[in-house]
């Protein structure tokens, strides 16, 4: 059997035969597509802010990874200048693409200082025959700033799922940069002879093959940010009321649970505001059902403008309207309600030449007498309504009170 040879001294103990053309092409092609899938949701979810930007972003970039293959292939040397610029001016749209994402304003000047910085600086470098080794520490600088200050950008505090497709934005961003350092302090150690663009060996290949996964992570995590966004919108639909933006009644029932389970633990009352519009048939039938549909609307406004974040606000059904306090007592959930009802009385509502203006009844409950059970809580609020509304509108009952008469009735 034939010895195999000692391997020598400084003979790289890995050699990867890694064909750097079809790495580019494949990063190339993944860019392009991402291109077309963000395209597509662009047009079909004006939810998405940033999808159009990032859709140009990464067609420039995956077109100009293409036209920078061809150029090294041989088709035209000058091709290697306009290479780069494309890629600048595609990572600024990804930036911006970001931004927008985000709800800010886009700062479009971004990829036209990138496209022509990279159009200045590898025009001289091809024109001034420069070193091959300056140019590519050149580029990988200014790519790793805009890298890094791309997963800057993605570092946002968000809900679930987008705070993991925020992460992993950022960790593909930071890969990247990271790569392009290392790559800079490793042509700063080579000498300039020895550089070439696309230079194998065991190092060079590596920082390709590193860099250009990372490229893909990144497109990746656009679409998974797209995608998110778009879960995101449908699960907010599916619970809200699509005519107030308030809860609709099953979401409210699973917040409340949720309300209940923390002050069970947490020793505080609950109480819970069960409102109603009064005469709202009337409205319906005099002004027609949109009429009503705005007074729903400015009902709901009103509410929101009174409760606090940690409370739950939803359109029970119908006109009917239910709070759920977390933290208060009956009393201090009545002295809520009559706030609620005196702002109402006074709101005009201004509808087709006429001013449209009515009342409110509410009934209160809280949860001392009735523990953890919720549906019993919003019953008894719900008793107390129906009294209001039996001793004239335009009132607000507490159960306490609702239950008190009734014993002094059956006493009498």
């Amino acid at each position: 059997m034939q010895k195999e040879l000692p391997r020598t001294l400084g003979q790289p103990m890995l050699d990867l035969h890694l064909d750097l053309y079809t790495i580019m092409i494949m990063v190339s092609a993944t860019s392009l597509l991402t291109a077309g899938i963000m395209t597509l949701i662009s047009f079909h979810s004006e939810n998405v802010k940033g999808a159009r930007q990032w859709a140009m972003g990464l067609f420039c970039s995956g077109a100009s990874l293409a036209i920078t293959v061809a150029a090294l292939s041989g088709w035209s040397s000058s091709l290697r200048v306009f290479g780069p610029v494309g890629i600048g001016f595609g990572l600024g749209l990804i930036y911006c693409g970001i931004e927008a994402f985000k709800g800010q304003r886009c700062s479009y000047w971004l990829p036209f200082v990138l496209g022509a910085q990279m159009l200045i600086q590898n025009y001289l470098f091809y024109r001034f025959q420069v070193a091959i080794r300056m140019s590519l520490i050149a580029n990988s600088a200014l790519f790793s700033v805009v890298f890094a200050l791309c997963a800057r950008a993605a570092m946002v505090k968000a809900p679930q799922p987008l705070r993991t497709a925020f992460v992993f934005a950022t960790s593909s961003f930071a890969f990247v940069a990271i790569i392009g350092l290392f790559r800079i302090y490793y042509l700063y150690q080579t000498p300039s002879e020895s550089v070439t663009f696309l230079s194998q060996g065991a190092i060079n290949p590596m920082f390709v093959m590193l860099a250009g996964l990372g490229y893909m992570s990144i497109a990746l995590s656009l679409v998974l940010m797209a995608v998110f966004k778009l879960a995101s919108d449908l699960r907010e639909q599916a619970s809200l009321d699509s005519l107030t933006g308030v809860l609709n009644r099953r979401s409210f029932e699973q917040e409340s649970a949720r309300l209940m389970a923390r002050a069970l633990r947490t020793g505080e009352p609950l109480a819970a505001i069960m409102i109603d519009v009064d005469f709202f048939k009337r409205i319906n039938d005099l002004h027609g059902h949109q009429a009503g549909d705005e007074v729903l609307r400015q009902i709901a406004a009103l509410l929101q403008s009174v409760t606090r974040k940690e409370d739950c606000l939803a359109r029970y059904g119908g006109e009917e309207f239910c709070i759920m306090l977390s933290g208060t007592n009956e009393a201090g959930a009545v002295l809520l309600a009559e706030r609620i009802r005196l702002l109402y009385l006074a709101l005009r509502i201004q509808w087709n030449n006429e001013i449209l203006k009515g009342t409110l009844s509410a009934g209160v409950a809280d949860s001392r007498a009735f523990g953890a059970n919720l549906s019993a809580m919003v019953g008894a609020a719900d008793m107390a309504l129906y009294r209001a509304k039996n001793e004239g509108r335009n009132r607000t009952v507490a159960y306490s009170e609702y239950e008190l008469k009734r014993e002094y009735a059956a006493a009498g």
